[in-house]
């Protein structure tokens, strides 16, 4: 019987990811933690066809059952249906496999961002029920860590700000932080909060599934963590496929 935890890597993809999807399963495939499989959702409207070109790939370059994707849930009025809403989907498809599944964590792993091999060691190490490594968003000036700090914590939600550009070289010192938001690019999510919180959304409010899961961790008194040792390479391009950026 394998001794170390089991951790499941997953996250919602599309074919607007395509573009890094070789040198991120690459990556992925390369990570030392000795205990983890890797479950992509698919939710493009293409019939399968993105699904089974990862699947292919995966089959041709490594001799592993560690890693395939699947079609995302489908839903009702898939092109009138917001991006945010199909992400939640997708995002609760990687939370439910993973409880169906008995895995001790979850590594919420966007597909465009690359972390160190000893990733999963790292966070793991703190013994965190939430705990995410650093990766940055935006472009050009405006480039910044997806990670937002206290402003005042209230009863029923987070009052937060980003950081600033300019915040990072402070910020950003090795050590363990307490954060209100860490995003879910790279986030190490014990099972136990998953069991208690899914991903969510609201109609006609364009805020993203990982701030109503920090504000739900808030409510339920499970603290948020960054390790500012672990700093990701993000990839990042537009949703231009949908015509929205969503950086």
């Amino acid at each position: 019987m394998n001794q170390f935890p089991r951790v499941l890597i997953s996250a919602p993809t599309a074919l607007a990811k395509k573009y890094c999807f070789e040198e991120w399963l690459d990556n992925v495939m390369q990570l030392s933690y000795p205990n983890f499989n890797v479950v992509l959702f698919d939710n493009t409207n293409d019939g399968g066809k993105f699904t089974e070109y990862m699947n292919e790939y995966h089959k041709n370059n490594y001799n592993s059952e560690k890693f395939y994707a699947v079609k995302s849930l489908k839903i009702n009025n898939f092109f009138s249906s917001s991006i945010i809403e199909k992400m939640c989907l997708s995002h609760n498809d990687c939370r439910k496999y993973m409880l169906h599944n008995n895995y001790d964590y979850l590594l919420h792993l966007e597909t465009d961002v690359f972390p160190e091999k000893d990733v999963i060691e790292k966070l793991m190490f703190h013994k965190k029920k939430v705990v995410g490594a650093i990766y940055y968003r935006d472009e050009g000036l405006y480039r910044k860590p997806m990670i937002q700090k206290f402003i005042e914590p209230l009863p029923n939600h987070i009052k937060s700000i980003n950081l600033e550009p300019n915040e990072d070289t402070c910020f950003i010192d090795g050590t363990l932080k307490k954060v209100s938001h860490v995003g879910l690019g790279c986030v190490l999510i014990e099972n136990k909060v998953l069991k208690k919180i899914p991903f969510r959304f609201e109609k006609n409010i364009e805020m993203h599934p990982d701030t109503f899961f920090a504000e739900d961790c808030l409510r339920n008194a499970i603290p948020i963590y960054a390790d500012t040792s672990l700093i990701c390479r993000h990839e990042n391009e537009d949703w231009g496929i949908y015509g929205i950026n969503f950086k």
